[in-house]
């Protein structure tokens, strides 16, 4: 079979996969392979190594300090369910419609941020968030925010070395979120359009984030600020504009645009 042409490595702690991945460049981390196994099959995938992270405790981080959220890469869409569900609604909602029970008993949160898949599910409510990762090589720790980490479908800023360990962010004091998937079914299916609109009543301002609408899951940052300047007029076309779908197997752009608009109009509708 395919695989059994790739080297395995099974590191029993964080600072023994980090040096493989040193010393590997050009091998790939498996943590749930739910997207990884599959691009793998790819003839021409040049993963030349595959290093095992699931299960490395270091990674299993599931806690809320206060109004901070730290979620370990490794920790499963279902083990999120059961330990740290009433965290951040947003995401439970989005992790809830995400696949089937077989995929989320894999699948880690860090897979579904490197994969960067501008359909992942779970980006739309961290985007909202302002969420950052924490990114750790031999060489010490770095923190970028999830926006610019995120460069394109399936390209991300993560180095040669590094391994993402966690995800961070800080969980408004007040707020109301709406959170929508729009797919051909609620689960089992990619999303045509996902959106995720918080509104901070302390400050009056709102956050939009889109997925499936452009190369990466899009902040709607002009549109932002419009309804900050109590413009809310032009705040819909805004979104309209911003926006960049495609026509693809799923939808088609026109549709994804409507839908953009759509959801936001509820969004607003709600917290008016």
């Amino acid at each position: 079979m395919w695989y059994e042409k790739i080297p395995f490595y099974a590191p029993s702690n964080l600072s023994e996969a980090l040096a493989l991945c040193q010393e590997l460049p050009d091998s790939a981390l498996l943590a749930g392979g739910t997207d990884l196994l599959v691009q793998l099959r790819d003839p021409n995938d040049k993963v030349k190594a595959l290093i095992n992270i699931a299960g490395l405790p270091e990674l299993q981080t599931i806690e809320r300090l206060g109004n901070t959220v730290r979620l370990g890469a490794g920790v499963t869409f279902s083990r999120f369910l059961q330990q740290g569900a009433d965290f951040f609604p947003p995401l439970t909602e989005a992790v809830r419609q995400l696949a089937s029970p077989s995929i989320r008993n894999k699948a880690t949160f860090g897979g579904n941020i490197v994969n960067a898949s501008p359909a992942a599910d779970t980006l739309p409510p961290l985007y909202a968030a302002d969420a950052v990762v924490i990114l750790q090589s031999i060489h010490g720790k770095r923190r970028v925010g999830l926006a610019d980490f995120i460069l394109g479908p399936k390209r991300s800023a993560l180095q040669t070395g590094e391994i993402l360990i966690q995800i961070e962010w800080h969980v408004p004091e007040n707020y109301i979120y709406y959170y929508r998937k729009i797919g051909t079914r609620r689960a089992l299916a990619l999303s045509k359009v996902s959106f995720c609109g918080l509104y901070l009543p302390e400050d009056k301002t709102i956050r939009l984030a889109y997925g499936a609408v452009g190369p990466t899951v899009m902040r709607a940052l002009a549109a932002e600020a419009r309804f900050s300047k109590g413009d809310k007029e032009s705040l819909l076309a805004e979104v309209t504009e911003m926006v960049q779908p495609i026509n693809d197997q799923r939808s088609t752009a026109d549709y994804r645009r409507f839908l953009c608009r759509q959801l936001t109009s509820e969004f607003l509708t709600r917290i008016s």
